[in-house]
């Protein structure tokens, strides 16, 4: 690991964020909400794993996941994106990563992940939680350029964010209903597309580690952690969690 890096990533967040934390954490009156969404979010990490590995077709989901199973997962993960964009978005966090993206990404290892990454993976339903942050490494690296600019445009990534949700929400309100009667007659809606939740689980999976890494960063934990993990690990993780956020939103681009 490069020392000229790591003191890189130090002076961003020490000349960037940690203020912005300081000021915005005397807000934040509900720290226990932040671990609940946490919570649900690493269910629904669960859930999508299930489905990307078990349902053959769209038709298999429909078959497993009752409607209101299905809204519950996309319920938790909008749930979790407020939460995001509360932490990213309302402490500006979001548009001083993106000013950094790319010296950011090119210096960064497995090796400078907290081992709290591996942590929630690991609740998350992961089975190799080192391999999978090291594929997410690899795609955050190799689409650097894609992911800074989408569709060369200029947008801010606070309001990409603030996009985030809002997709989820529209293809939460095009899910079947669950009928009220046994025998109502509903009109037929189509199924969930398999191919939506390789976008979602991409979502949750980087919203996951950045409420993770800001809340890490902020020092919001009851349990003391090294200053390394609190600067460089965070930033280094919530950085690659937006990269992955977008990752997603790519991937449900047409799907939903």
């Amino acid at each position: 690991m490069s020392n000229d890096y790591e003191e890189f990533i130090k002076y961003i967040y020490h000349e960037h964020i940690e203020r912005r934390l300081d000021k915005h954490i005397r807000h934040w009156h509900h720290l226990e909400d932040i671990s609940y969404s946490v919570k649900r979010l690493a269910k629904t990490m669960q859930a999508v794993r299930f489905i990307r590995d078990y349902a053959s077709d769209d038709d298999d989901i429909s078959r497993v996941f009752t409607p209101a199973m299905l809204k519950r997962i996309f319920d938790d993960a909008k749930n979790g994106s407020h939460t995001n964009r509360r932490l990213l978005v309302d402490t500006e966090i979001a548009d001083i990563i993106q000013d950094y993206f790319g010296e950011i990404v090119d210096g960064m290892t497995v090796d400078h992940f907290p081992k709290e990454d591996f942590e929630i993976l690991r609740q998350s339903g992961s089975q190799d939680p080192r391999r999978e942050i090291t594929a997410i490494v690899h795609l955050v690296k190799s689409r650097k350029e894609q992911l800074l600019w989408r569709n060369n445009d200029n947008v801010r990534f606070s309001h990409r964010l603030v996009q985030v949700t809002e997709r989820i929400e529209r293809i939460s309100a095009s899910l079947p209903e669950e009928p009220s009667e046994p025998s109502e007659k509903q009109e037929k809606k189509p199924a969930v597309k398999r191919a939506v939740f390789k976008g979602l689980g991409s979502i949750v999976q980087g919203t996951l580690m950045t409420i993770t890494n800001i809340t890490l960063a902020a020092g919001v934990w009851s349990v003391p952690l090294p200053a390394e993990t609190t600067s460089v690990g965070a930033v280094v993780s919530a950085t690659s969690g937006i990269g992955m956020i977008f990752t997603g939103i790519g991937e449900l681009r047409g799907e939903g």
